[in-house]
């Protein structure tokens, strides 16, 4: 019935699905009924089921349960509580503090059988391995395991322990969990988008498709809101417990850890970088890590072992390498996700001998038992999955620890005995962490599960957010992106309904098989179309060299290429060679066929040109990841532009070519964009998927001037282009204003303007404010209220949309637009009457005593200003004003001195003459005895002229400091 789930709506799905069951269901088990029938579902049961049922059935648990070992855990006060909730209710909320035995114990307790999601791969296999031991079976009886690729369990296996990966591929494929009765949510605390996403989901099938499905969720905390309605006796209620169906269907049960008491030392004491210093340089992190480590080996209770945290491998391997040099007379063994099995079992299992120093990423935060420990050092970082809006890939980034996780990482030192945590970070910096971690969901690349969500039934961002029970939807943006990148991979398709516009999706065939790899879509797609062209072999290398967290992560090299190379070369029975097979078989039997035959053949051999295979089979998921070198860096590197417009670099100098392919990226310590694996492209192949067209373009060195050419590129890339003839007035207009949208609109267009212009364009606005407040009954044009408030940046879309339809005829006549006169087209919107009205009641200029014409600053914050030297208004008492009769406005004059400094600012000339005059003549006169300062100023002749200049001009007498003239043969400008 996988057509069935594929197609069919996921309510109507629920409805059938049911009714099948009931056609269907004619013979079952005792146990099955049972199970089926409990007290919160007792629709068809009788009153006497729930005792039958707790009598009739039993777990792995009863053969254990006398032991000392399980009976010391502090679970085993909580477990009558936990059977009897797990048989009268649906879901279960645990939580219950690190080395209270949660992960081994609650799976044994449960009758029928169990999956435990585990959220890391070694933590899935640890947890497996403890149970079986307590069982005394081997692994892959009545305990099994699943993780990517790898698999032990059989048909006696009872409790399956998997990642959340493997779970979201298992409903996929079965929506019912058909065989399975409880499913075990571990860890969920950390928040990885595998967890949320799983959990909507099977909520969504324990309402709609199994009503007898257990969920139990086990956590360090609650995961309550950040604002509790305590007055409502709500205040132990959680976002996490609504989801699971609020108190009727959930119970909630916390369980206290096994924790001795624990001594902290901050190295901040010792006066040690701050946390956010260390987050930016890797060697001072390293570096101060070391110092403390030695400290911790010194200071471990009863001469412990000491377990490290640092946020990645990288760091890992480079204190690994530095403590080994340094005579400490102890073991050191990395661990962290992508190490071998064998190496991981090293670090977690205790052996008589040295005492050792295990330098862990966040995997030995919880689940994973390490015998031995009496000391943490703790750095307070980790790694965070993070979308990378620049490249659309994921990366990963330092960030510090929620507060709940250092917690977690001290209590390892108490697991047994007293212990001592060692942070490198101060008290106010551990009082500052953030409570909770952010959930994964609402910060990483959603591309794969959009693509799972689209493929589960879910055609829209609505259905999602909010159809499906997240504990914190994803946001709307990323799902918005996600959706894109699947549209451009064709793994989706859009389209709408008859009768509503929102945007849907379906899965296209080759989404369907993008959703059956287990790796990122861009990669999927890259697999896939390989083995169309008779690459089957180097698809599968491919998609076994994505999927190794050791590549991903930063890998033994950046060159993907090489890793790949390392993969091809592997036996038929390593890991990397059944891998290999594994992923290959999930293509089609002639792909896994092919490379069987390749692999088994005695002269094997690896081609020489798998660098340039590679990159041309990874063409098809990274288009817009195409990068061309654009130079050499400083500090060594190379920079390149990748298509999608971000530059990146490269730190290790390359002899690949101009042309690589961008496979991974993270943010360096400046905050620019690293390439961190790649491979090469020849460039050759580029041109299969570039396009080549006509472009009409601007040149923003040039003021934004319209060029056209025929280019070949591939997005932000060039690889030709050749110049075409000017292009039509059609385009002018298209490309500018295309260009003035991207620029940032028509205030962008306004700073663009010379200051000449700009001040020209201030006046007519601040003129035509006046004029508007003026003249009430008249309605001028619009669009100036329009670019006064963009002006003043008090606008919106609608004032952005008239100014541009008043510029858009205009763009034509233009080859750029700083050949844009911004003032002529507004001054054009004014009717030839409106313009004389303007012109006569709002003058630019007004006429002074002194026969000069004087200009008006509209733009004054005080209202128009006129300003002149002082002598151009003797004579004058009436001041100058603006406006229509009855209305008008007083201009300002500012009066200066004959050097043109001011000294007075006036709108009343009688007032300033005989009260501020003769002030400011007693001290300006002997400062500038060459002009004019008569004791009378109103009955002075008006001038900018001095003395000497007048009495030539002029028939003049000068008696001391008057000077009367009796003809003037000035003549008025």
């Amino acid at each position: 019935m996988q057509w069935f789930y594929a197609f069919s709506s996921r309510r109507i799905k629920a409805m059938v699905i049911s009714c099948v069951g009931l056609l269907f269901a004619t013979r079952s088990t005792a146990f099955t009924i049972i199970t089926r029938c409990s007290p919160a579902h007792q629709t068809g049961c009788t009153d006497g089921w729930p005792s039958l049922h707790l009598t009739l059935t039993s777990s792995l648990f009863d053969s254990i349960a006398s032991s000392d070992e399980v009976q010391s855990l502090p679970i085993y006060n909580v477990i009558e509580t936990i059977q009897t909730s797990h048989a009268s209710k649906q879901n279960l909320l645990l939580q219950a503090a690190p080395g209270a035995g949660k992960t081994t114990i609650v799976p044994l307790l449960l009758p029928g059988k169990t999956i435990v999601v585990q959220p890391r791969r070694v933590a899935t296999r640890s947890a497996a391995a403890r149970m079986a031991n307590l069982l005394g079976e081997p692994v892959g009886q009545s305990i099994g395991y699943a993780i990517r690729g790898e698999s032990r369990q059989s048909s006696d296996t009872k409790v399956l322990v998997m990642t959340d990966g493997v779970l979201l591929n298992m409903l996929q494929k079965d929506p019912e969990l058909t065989g399975y009765d409880t499913v075990i949510l571990d860890e969920f605390h950390e928040r990885g988008v595998g967890s949320d996403t799983n959990l909507a989901l099977l909520r969504e099938v324990q309402s709609n498709y199994r009503e007898d499905l257990k969920i139990i969720v086990m956590s360090a905390t609650l995961l309550g809101d950040e604002t509790e309605n305590v007055d409502r006796g709500e205040s132990m209620k959680s976002k996490l417990t609504r989801v699971l169906g609020g108190e009727e269907s959930c119970t909630i049960l916390q369980s206290e850890g096994r924790q001795y008491p624990i001594s902290y030392q901050y190295t901040s004491s010792w006066g040690s970088p701050p946390i956010r210093a260390l987050v930016r340089d890797t060697k001072l992190l390293v570096q101060t890590m070391v110092e403390a480590i030695e400290e911790g080996v010194r200071k471990a209770p009863d001469k412990g072992d000491v377990l490290a945290f640092l946020p990645g491998a990288k760091e890992i391997r480079m204190a690994v390498k530095e403590l080994e040099s340094r005579n400490l007379d102890v073991e050191v063994f990395p661990l962290f996700g992508a190490l071998p099995k064998a190496d991981q079992d090293r670090a977690t299992i205790k052996t008589i001998g040295k005492r050792r120093v295990i330098v862990s990423s966040p995997i030995a935060e919880a689940s994973l038992t390490i015998e031995g420990v009496t000391c943490v050092v703790d750095s307070g970082l980790q790694r965070q999955p993070k979308y990378d809006v620049n490249t659309g890939l994921p990366h990963l980034v330092t960030v510090t620890c929620s507060k709940d996780s250092v917690i977690q990482r001290a209590g390892r030192a108490g697991r047994t005995r007293d212990g001592h945590c060692i942070r490198l970070f101060s008290e106010y910096e551990y009082d500052n962490l953030a409570l909770h971690a952010t959930p994964e969901i609402c910060s990483t690349d959603l591309v794969p599960t959009t693509l799972l969500l689209t493929e589960w039934g879910c055609t829209c961002a609505t259905e999602i957010i909010e159809d499906l029970p997240f504990v914190d939807p994803p946001p709307k943006e990323s799902l918005a992106k996600a959706y894109q990148m699947l549209v451009d991979l064709n793994a989706l398709e859009e389209y709408k309904l008859s009768n509503d516009n929102t945007k849907r999706y379906k899965v296209t065939k080759l989404g369907h098989q993008i959703v059956s790899l287990p790796t990122h879509p861009r990669f999927a797609t890259a697999i896939i179309k390989a083995a169309e062209i008779g690459e089957a072999e180097l698809a599968a290398a491919i998609a076994a060299t994505a999927l190794t967290e050791d590549v991903i992560n930063g890998g033994k090299d950046t060159n993907l290429a090489l890793n790949v190379r390392d993969v091809l070369a592997e036996s038929p029975n390593s890991f990397n060679g059944k891998q290999l097979i594994n992923f290959a078989s999930r293509l089609n039997d002639e792909a896994k066929s092919a490379i069987l035959n390749a692999m088994s053949s005695s002269d094997r051999r690896v081609a020489a040109d798998v660098s340039e295979r590679v990159g041309s089979a990874l063409l098809p998921g990274f288009v817009d990841l195409i990068a061309q070198r654009k130079g050499d860096a400083s500090f060594g590197g190379s920079t390149y532009m990748l298509a999608l417009g971000q530059s990146a670099r490269l730190d290790e100098k390359s002899d690949e070519g101009d042309y690589v392919i961008v496979v991974d990226t993270s943010t360096g310590d400046d905050g620019k964009t690293r390439i961190r694996s790649y491979c090469k492209l020849d460039p050759s192949t580029i041109k299969n998927v570039a396009t080549e067209k006509d472009e009409v373009y601007t040149v923003a060195s040039k003021g934004f001037e319209v060029r056209k050419r025929r280019v070949s590129r591939v997005g932000s890339l060039i690889l030709s282009s050749s110049t075409l003839p000017s292009p039509s007035a059609e385009e002018v207009t298209s490309v500018l204003l295309d260009t003035i949208e991207s620029i940032g609109g028509i205030s962008a267009l306004l700073t663009m303007q010379s200051k000449k212009d700009a001040t020209a364009m201030d006046e007519v606005l601040q003129r035509l404010s006046l004029a508007v407040q003026a003249s009430n009954d008249h309605e001028w044009p619009e669009c100036f209220a329009s670019i006064c408030a963009i002006q003043n940046g008090n606008y919106n879309s609608d004032d952005e949309r008239m100014i541009m339809a008043v510029i858009e005829p205009w763009l034509s006549a233009v080859t750029s637009l700083k050949g844009l006169n911004l003032l002529s087209i507004f001054n054009a919107q004014l009717g030839p009457d409106e313009q004389l009205w303007l012109d006569k009641h709002y003058p630019t200029k007004i006429l002074a005593p002194d026969g000069s014409f004087v200009p008006i600053d509209y733009n004054s914050e005080t209202g128009p200003v006129a300003t002149a030297k002082l002598q151009q208004f003797f004579g004058q008492v009436e001041f100058p004003s603006v406006g229509p009769p009855g209305n008008s406005t007083p201009v300002t004059l500012s009066l200066l001195s004959p050097s043109g400094k001011p000294l007075a600012q006036t709108i009343d000339l009688s007032f300033f003459w005989r009260e501020t005059y003769p002030l400011v003549r007693a001290e300006m006169r002997g400062r500038y005895p060459k002009h004019p300062w008569p004791e009378d100023p109103l009955t002075a002749a008006a001038t900018k002229m001095t003395n000497k200049q007048v009495m030539k001009s002029s028939e003049c007498v000068q008696t001391g400091q008057t000077i009367e003239c009796r003809k003037s043969r000035r003549k008025k400008s």
